[in-house]
């Protein structure tokens, strides 16, 4: 495994960090449909954290490790914010009216769509977020 990405400050940071991920995934020779879907979770997790895991005033840090396989890249995002458990959120009705639904919940939905496995653990005061998406386009 590479060494992390680590973001200091997401809201500031995280731009860099999802050029860096681009990066490796290209240079690990993934599909270019599979390097943007990566960037849209990514995006997506990273935006979350900067949001809602930490109390006003306190930097939202996170480290994003990121390794390949010969079938998949595997994306793992930490960090020491509030406990949330993002694959335990329901799904919005998407049946609803816009106007019905509540606010929030489709970034997730998004994310649990783009990838092809995921899995939550609070780990020692930290969320950890792993996600797996095979390399070939699905």
């Amino acid at each position: 495994m590479d060494e992390p990405i680590v973001v200091r400050d997401a809201r500031r940071d995280g731009a860099a960090a999802l050029d860096r991920l681009e990066a490796r995934c290209r240079a690990e020779g993934l599909a270019e449909a599979v390097v943007m879907e990566l960037r849209v979770v990514a995006e997506e997790v990273l935006t979350n954290v900067a949001k809602y895991a930490f109390e006003p005033g306190v930097a939202p840090a996170v480290e994003l490790r990121v390794s390949f396989t010969q079938n998949a890249a595997r994306l793992e995002f930490r960090d020491e914010g509030r406990a949330f458990d993002p694959l335990g959120e329901p799904s919005p009705d998407l049946h609803l009216h816009p106007e019905e639904r509540p606010i929030g919940g489709l970034g997730l939905t998004l994310v649990r769509a783009l990838v092809d496995e995921a899995r939550y653990e609070r780990e020692q005061g930290a969320n950890v977020l792993r996600l797996v998406k095979r390399r070939a386009a699905q």
